[in-house]
């Protein structure tokens, strides 16, 4: 598939200093270190669009890429285990709520997940928001190639028999081997009217 043509606009500290709230966006949420900055370069396919960093936590600030409709993908600050102190990632956790209470262009999210960890509380707790505004939501499924095929199936259906989900809508993922970067950049898309 063709990839996304994704430019970065700014980064943003907080809601108040994202673009107009029309149109479309979608946001890419995660942990710390699960990849975010690795998919958002894979599904534009440009190396460094997206700043990647092996120190977990070097997202800090909302980071803005438009498409050429104008619609945008947001890469937010990853939640937990960053090396940063406490009272940083509980600003970000406030800076996320404050998000999906008030910006009305989501249209989606893109929840990233280390498949070697699965599901967090706060993986569910989004998900729950989105059950319950009615967001559309997926799930990546990342760094599939640290894990044999055997384990991947595990994964997926540990997940399944967790949380009500379509299965089209849990994407196995390997920045590396480019596995379900096609399906992520169907999904991206559709949910940006693209």
């Amino acid at each position: 598939m063709t990839p996304l043509q994704l430019k970065f606009l700014k980064s943003a500290p907080s809601i108040r200093d994202l673009p107009e709230d029309t149109g479309h966006e979608i946001i890419m949420a995660g942990y710390s270190n699960v990849g975010k900055s690795s998919i958002i370069n894979a599904i534009a396919n440009i190396k460094n669009l997206a700043k990647c960093s092996k120190t977990p936590g070097r997202t800090q600030l909302f980071n803005v890429f438009t498409c050429p409709n104008n619609s945008r993908v947001i890469d937010l600050p990853g939640y937990g285990f960053a090396q940063v102190s406490r009272a940083k990632q509980a600003s970000w956790a406030i800076r996320l709520q404050e998000y999906l209470e008030h910006r009305k262009c989501l249209s989606g999210l893109i929840i990233i997940v280390d498949i070697r960890r699965g599901l967090r509380p706060i993986d569910l707790d989004i998900i729950g928001w989105c059950y319950d505004q009615g967001v559309d939501y997926s799930i990546a499924l990342n760094k599939a190639d640290k894990l044999s095929r055997k384990q991947c199936i595990e994964a997926q259906q540990k997940i399944l028999q967790t949380i009500e989900i379509d299965a089209s809508n849990l994407i196995l993922c390997s920045c590396l081997k480019k596995t379900g970067i096609d399906a992520l950049q169907a999904k991206l898309r559709k949910q940006l009217d693209i």
